[in-house]
């Protein structure tokens, strides 16, 4: 590893933890620095809904918005990769409109009792699945194989597909559910649970090792399907694997923060201009940045307009959208 990568990943660490302790120490609530730092640590004159403000509420939520964030991040880079397109990102192939047409529903029309039974990780994965089934089915065929084109469009149409599917339930739905459908839709972690955490902790975990794991062969998959293959590079399987990992880390995401945009085409071009684009390299940093990215903005969410709340969708879309247009230019220019 060469010092330039290691400096950047320990800086990304350092922030992170930083930005983290900061999204349990502030919030709605104002606490004083040094109680909260008490009931952090748990100590004997820590007040007791004071522990539980930090430990039940935020430290909970801090978690939840990284792990979404890495998940977000490791999934663009595996996107962008896979199908050769510095603009690919989680949401391209339909797998955030499935998960949260599937999710919406749930929270909608499916009783409490049996979403809470079941899990709403559980159902947003299987939309998630079921939208990137069908993009796949669009996309490829007997003689030409997975055309990655009509992949991309194919996606798109799907992605459309099923924002309108969500729309309609919305639309038809009590308005008091709605309400509360529309904030989860619009992207927040408020009311994460430590169990809430399980899904997606025991699965981004694997997908980083595996990625590593794979990284060489991501890098020459950038070379070009031929030139991957006579490399002894198996493609269809390594991107068929890859992106159903991609879906299961996308439906997460969204059943434990709602639509989150973004993360998962800007994070990776981050840690690309920071540090190039081998994959071995390339995958650490950029699931470390897409964490710190999303506690960062989930911080300002809180504290911007407090004690009312932004969803995160909206903050994400204002700061991405600068980041937006560089990559569009690089692109152009064939950068």
């Amino acid at each position: 590893m060469s010092s330039k990568t290691f400096w950047a990943i320990a800086v990304s660490i350092l922030a992170l933890l930083a930005a983290g302790l900061a999204g349990v120490f502030w919030g709605t609530a104002d606490l004083s620095w040094d109680a909260s730092v008490a009931a952090l640590l748990r100590l004997p004159e820590a007040e007791q809904h004071l522990v539980l403000i930090i430990w039940e509420w935020r430290l909970p939520r801090v978690l939840m918005v990284a792990l979404v964030g890495a998940g977000l991040a490791l999934s663009g880079v595996l996107m962008q990769a896979l199908l050769r397109n510095p603009l690919a990102d989680p949401y391209l192939l339909g797998l955030s409109s499935g998960a949260s047409a599937a999710a919406t529903a749930a929270i909608v029309w499916l009783p409490a009792t049996f979403v809470a039974t079941v899990g709403l990780p559980i159902l947003a994965f299987a939309g998630a699945v079921l939208a990137f089934v069908v993009t796949l089915g669009l996309a490829f065929s007997p003689a030409r194989g997975l055309d990655r084109l009509v992949l991309i469009l194919a996606g798109i149409a799907v992605s459309l597909f099923f924002q309108s599917i969500s729309a309609f339930f919305l639309h038809i739905a009590d308005p008091h559910v709605t309400r509360a459908a529309l904030q989860w839709l619009m992207g927040s972690a408020a009311g994460t649970g430590w169990n809430d955490l399980l899904p997606l902790a025991l699965a981004l975990p694997p997908m980083i090792v595996l990625a590593l794991a794979y990284s060489t062969m991501l890098d020459a998959v950038l070379l070009g399907d031929e030139r991957a293959t006579a490399l002894g590079v198996p493609v269809a399987v390594l991107r068929i694997g890859f992106l159903t990992g991609a879906a299961l880390l996308t439906g997460l995401s969204v059943a434990g923060a709602g639509i989150v945009g973004f993360i998962g085409l800007i994070v990776p071009h981050m840690a690309r201009l920071l540090i190039g684009a081998t994959h071995w390299r390339l995958i650490p940093l950029a699931v470390i940045l897409g964490a710190l990215v999303l506690v960062v903005v989930d911080l300002l969410c809180r504290v911007v307009l407090a004690p009312e709340e932004l969803p995160l969708g909206v903050l994400l879309a204002l700061f991405a959208a600068p980041p937006f247009i560089v990559i569009l230019r690089r692109v152009r220019r064939g950068i």
